[in-house]
């Protein structure tokens, strides 16, 4: 909801300046030929999510995000802050309306439907446009200024990633003592791996109800229907029948332990946990509240740092470490600033753990492909590359 004929914005936040903090980007400058960007990736999938009309970055990293906006109702910024919260680009999102500049954090947790009461909870500023305010903001947030005089916005353990991945320990060391029989950690850490990677099939709409309702699970349209069949026994057989079907359909070895044994050693009473978190229970503390992760918009790569959470001591010792998505991406900066195409070649991780640095080289490829094939319809005839672990 964009208003296409505001111009303006950019000079009131001196973005027309050569000398302007950071590089600034618009979807017409990515696309721009030989121009590039440190997680251009990044930025090209937070354009079409968001629908964006601009982004500030520094150190080789998003950092501010600008909307133009017919509106600033709350419902409508509610969702919208969601979407954003879940991509976890950037720490800050501007809204450009009309009359008034509005500024949210990306590392405050997202609002339930009807919950807003006043100001939304996650806004950090109001500035009216054209006011000497907005020339003064980029350079106060390149400073770091603008995060400290509003440190209590920007929390880093309500950041996506750190929010789902202390939610999910929580809910791992819950299922590890709850129950009459205690489950063996490797079948644990499997069955939740399992079940965030299949959650986030069905938000990318990569599977559904049709494909739920092929394998005779009726009336489901998502693992959550799954999870909350009255009767656990009924939600544990349909979870693992799904869990052979995916087996099957997808190449890779997420799937392809000795389910039907794990099946009968997951206890009925371990579904009511997971369903409770599926459904947006903070176990750690107890509280019911919205399900705020949405794995349409949240990195693949997010997935990868659950592997980081679930080592123990001895694959530290064994010389197991997980890499951060920000580092693993400026090591791919680096690596490939020289190569003119990622295209028609060969990439090798000998020490592949997580996977963290190819599926963040498979993002780059993909982006590259798509440019270079622009009315393919068919993602089924990408063959840009091959990826080796």
């Amino acid at each position: 909801m964009s208003i296409a004929t505001d111009t303006g914005w950019q000079a009131e936040f001196g973005l027309d300046q050569q000398n302007a903090p950071g590089r600034f980007a618009t979807r017409q400058i990515l696309e721009s030929p030989g121009e590039t960007f440190s997680q251009g990736h990044v930025l090209r999938r937070a354009f079409d999510a968001l629908e964006l009309d601009g982004a500030v970055c520094a150190d080789n990293a998003p950092l501010v995000y600008f909307k133009l906006t017919a509106t600033l109702d709350a419902e409508y910024v509610r969702t919208l802050h969601r979407r954003f919260w879940n991509h976890g680009g950037a720490p800050l999102l501007v809204l450009v309306g009309s009359s008034e500049v509005q500024i949210y954090s990306g590392l405050s947790r997202p609002v339930a439907p009807g919950a807003i009461q006043g100001a939304h909870p996650t806004l950090v500023e109001r500035l009216t446009r054209s006011s000497v305010a907005l020339r003064e903001f980029l350079p106060s947030v390149e400073t770091g200024e603008f995060f400290r005089r509003h440190a209590r916005s920007f929390n880093p353990e309500h950041k996506v990633d750190r929010a789902l991945l202390d939610n999910l320990q929580a809910t791992r060391e819950h299922l590890s003592t709850a129950g009459r029989r205690a489950l063996d950690p490797e079948i644990l850490d499997a069955l939740l791996c399992r079940l965030v990677f299949t959650c986030y099939l069905f938000d990318r709409g990569v599977i559904g109800a049709s494909y739920l309702a092929s394998l005779g699970i009726p009336n489901a349209t998502h693992l959550r229907d799954i999870l909350g069949l009255p009767s656990r026994g009924n939600a544990r057989r349909a979870l693992y029948l799904l869990f052979r079907q995916l087996g099957q359909d997808f190449n890779g070895d997420l799937f392809s332990d000795d389910l039907a044994a794990e099946e009968s050693a997951v206890p009925d009473d371990h579904i009511a946990p997971l369903n409770e978190f599926f459904r947006g229970a903070d176990v750690r503390h107890g509280q019911q509240s919205l399900w705020p992760y949405d794995f349409s918009v949240i990195p693949i790569e997010t997935i990868s740092a659950i592997y980081e959470r679930f080592l123990r001591p001895s694959d530290r010792e064994a010389g197991s470490f997980y890499t951060p998505r920000f580092l693993a991406e400026v090591v791919l900066d680096i690596a490939l600033a020289k190569q003119p195409t990622l295209l028609n070649r060969r990439y090798l991780d000998p020490a592949c753990g997580s996977g963290i640095f190819l599926v963040g080289l498979f993002n780059r490829i993909a982006q590259e492909w798509r440019r270079a094939n622009p009315t393919a319809r068919n993602e089924r005839q990408f063959t840009g590359a091959t990826i080796l672990a």
